[in-house]
């Protein structure tokens, strides 16, 4: 993150103290703090980060390969999860809809 007084990208999240702080974050606004001039700021979560422009180096890379498979492996744990649910909630109303024969 950018700081919008020395323009430094030391700037980090930060906790919300205060009122405005918190009423803020009711809107999607972040708290930062900058390590290089200290200037503490809101920024709204719908914002773009300002990235440098051009072929990303061979960290970056890595690090989206990386995070899109931990999205991908989480899908794909949800997607398990759901149909779990589902094939129990089935066998419940098959369950309990099914008529018995009294002796």
């Amino acid at each position: 993150m950018l700081c919008p007084v020395c323009r430094s990208d030391r700037a980090h999240r930060s906790h919300r103290s205060g009122v405005w702080e918190r009423l803020a974050g009711l809107f999607s606004f972040a708290a930062y703090r900058c390590h290089s001039c200290g200037h503490r700021f809101l920024q709204s979560g719908f914002s773009a980060d300002p990235t440098p422009t051009g072929k990303p180096s061979s960290t970056e890379r890595e690090i989206q390969a990386t995070r899109s498979t931990i999205q991908r492996k989480t899908r794909l744990r949800e997607l398990w999860l759901f149909g779990a649910a589902i094939l129990l909630f089935l066998i419940f109303l098959f369950l309990l809809t099914r008529e018995h024969n009294g002796s």
